[in-house]
C-alpha cells in the first residue's frame, strides 16, 4: 500500500483494530465501534479502501489482500451461492493442482469477477431449477461428493474430462444420489456423455459401477451429439451416440 496516504484519527484508530482481518463489514465496525452512526462507518471504510489500505469486493463488503486466506467464505459473501466444480474437488482433495478460479454456483447471477491484489478471480455461474445438492460445511456452503460430479458433467467446459474422470475413481459416491439428480433435468445429450465417459472409465481401469447407472442414462439416449465443442477428428460411439473428440488417451491421461 502506498504508505504516503496517512490516516485520519479515526481511520487510524480502526485500522489498528482491523488491520488483521481478514473480511471486514459495517457489521463488524459496529461490534467495536456501536456508538457510530451508520454513514460514519460506511464513510471510514471507503476511506481505507480509497487510501490502498483495504480492497472491496462489493458494497459494504472489503478484504484486507494481505491477510486474505478464507477466499472461499470471501466469495460467499459476495453473491448467494455454493461452492462448486474444480473448487469443490480441490476442497475434497479430489484434484492436485490450485485452480485460482474460485467457481461458486448460483441461482442465476452470473459474472467474473477477479480479486484486487490477489491471484484469484471468482466465476459465478447460474444453475437456476437445480441450484440444490450443497450443505454447510463450517464457513461456506459446498456441493456434496454427488452434486460436484453431476455439476461437473454438466459444466464440463470449466473442468474438463481428464480431471473428472481421476475425481471420480478417486471418490466415494453414492451412485444413487448420482442419478437422483439427473431426475431434475431434461438433458439428453448429459445423459449420453456421462455414460460414454463413465463407461470409458469403467471399461479401461475396471473401475466398479453399478449397472442401473447406465441403465436409467441409457433410457435417455436420443439424437447424435458431440462430445465437447471444439472441432476435430471424432469417433463415433453407437450405443451413446456421441462424437468423441477428445480420445481416451486426453479423458483418461492421468490412466496412460
Amino acid at each position: 500500500m502506498d504508505k504516503k496516504n496517512y490516516l485520519s484519527r479515526q481511520e487510524h484508530k480502526i485500522w489498528q483494530y482491523i488491520q488483521d482481518k481478514e473480511i471486514v463489514d459495517t457489521e463488524l465496525i459496529s461490534q467495536i465501534f456501536p456508538e457510530w452512526p451508520q454513514n460514519k462507518k460506511n464513510k471510514i471504510l471507503h476511506n481505507l479502501y480509497a487510501k490502498g489500505y483495504l480492497k472491496r469486493a462489493r458494497k459494504d463488503l472489503y478484504y484486507n489482500y494481505l491477510e486474505l486466506k478464507t477466499f472461499y467464505k470471501l466469495a460467499l459473501l459476495m453473491k448467494e451461492g455454493y461452492i462448486g466444480l474444480s473448487s469443490a474437488l480441490r476442497y475434497y482433495n479430489l484434484m492436485e493442482y490450485e485452480d485460482f478460479t474460485i467457481l461458486v454456483m448460483t441461482k442465476n447471477f452470473q459474472k467474473k469477477i477477479s480479486l484486487e491484489g490477489t491471484r484469484y478471480d471468482i466465476q459465478f455461474i447460474p444453475l437456476k431449477n437445480i441450484f440444490t445438492g450443497f450443505k454447510k460445511d463450517g464457513d461456506i456452503y459446498i456441493s456434496t461428493i454427488e452434486k460436484t460430479i453431476f455439476d461437473c458433467f454438466l459444466k464440463s467446459k470449466y473442468v474438463g474430462f481428464a480431471t473428472i474422470t481421476k475425481a471420480v475413481y478417486d471418490a466415494k459416491i453414492d451412485w444413487n444420489k448420482f442419478i437422483e439428480f439427473f431426475t431434475l433435468v431434461d438433458n439428453s445429450s448429459l445423459c449420453q456423455r456421462t455414460g460414454y465417459v463413465l463407461e470409458l472409465l469403467k471399461e479401461n481401469t475396471k473401475f466398479k459401477i453399478p449397472s442401473f447407472v447406465f441403465e436409467f442414462l441409457l433410457k435417455n439416449v436420443e439424437n447424435p451429439v458431440k462430445l465437447t465443442s471444439i472441432e476435430r477428428a471424432s469417433v463415433f460411439n453407437k450405443k451413446w451416440k456421441v462424437q468423441d473428440n477428445l480420445g481416451k488417451e486426453n479423458i483418461l491421461s492421468w490412466w496412460y
